[in-house]
C-alpha cells in the first residue's frame, strides 16, 4: 500500500460529482469493502442536500471500483447521510449506523440499515437503538456514530447538540428482545 501518492485514491467523477467523505473500510474475502459519503447535489429540491452513502470495492486497498449507491435514500425523510459505521452481523451480512436528516429543517438523527447479501441494504431508521434525550446535551440532535465491540458488548460513540459542541457521548447497546 503506497501512502505517499500525489493523487487521491478516489476523486470526484460521475458517481461522486461534488465530494467524497467519511470512508469506512472493512476487510472481506478477496479485498476490502468501503462505504462512504458522496454529495450528489447541494439542493435536492427541498432546501436540503442529497448526500448519499456509496459503496466501493478494492482487491488491494489502492485501486477502488465504485459500485454506486449502497443505502437507499428517501427525499424529505432521509437524504443527507454522514459518517457510516459498518460491522459484520453475527447472523450474516452487515449492519450499518449513520447520521441522517430529511429536508424540513430537522436535526441529525442516527439511523440504521441491514444487509443480508453483501449488496442490498434495507433502511431501518427506527432500529438504530438510540434517539435524542428528553433534555440535556443530546436533546436536539445526535450524529456521527462510531460503533464498536468490546468484550462481547456493542458501544456507540456519538456527538450531540451543535455537532458535538459540548463533547461526545457513549451508549451501550441493551439486549434486544
Amino acid at each position: 500500500l503506497t501512502l505517499d501518492r500525489k493523487t487521491p485514491f478516489m476523486g470526484i467523477d460521475l458517481i461522486d460529482p461534488i465530494s467524497l467523505s467519511y470512508p469506512w473500510v472493512l476487510p472481506c474475502d478477496g479485498g476490502y469493502n468501503m462505504w462512504y459519503g458522496s454529495t450528489s447535489s447541494w439542493d435536492a429540491g427541498n432546501d436540503e442536500m442529497l448526500h448519499v452513502l456509496n459503496h466501493a470495492f478494492s482487491p488491494n486497498g489502492e485501486q477502488w471500483t465504485r459500485l454506486g449507491l449502497a443505502v437507499p435514500y428517501e427525499l424529505g425523510r432521509a437524504q443527507a447521510f454522514s459518517r457510516p459505521t459498518v460491522l459484520a452481523n453475527p447472523n450474516g451480512g452487515y449492519e450499518m449506523w449513520f447520521s441522517y436528516r430529511g429536508g424540513s429543517g430537522e436535526r441529525y438523527r442516527i439511523g440504521y440499515a441491514t444487509n443480508k447479501d453483501g449488496q442490498h441494504w434495507d433502511l431501518a431508521l427506527q432500529d438504530a437503538g438510540i434517539d435524542v434525550s428528553s433534555f440535556g446535551w443530546d436533546s436536539d440532535m445526535i450524529e456521527y456514530p462510531f460503533v464498536f465491540k468490546h468484550k462481547q458488548e456493542k458501544f456507540m460513540l456519538y456527538n450531540g447538540n451543535g455537532y458535538g459542541r459540548s463533547g461526545f457521548g457513549l451508549a451501550v447497546q441493551e439486549d434486544r428482545p
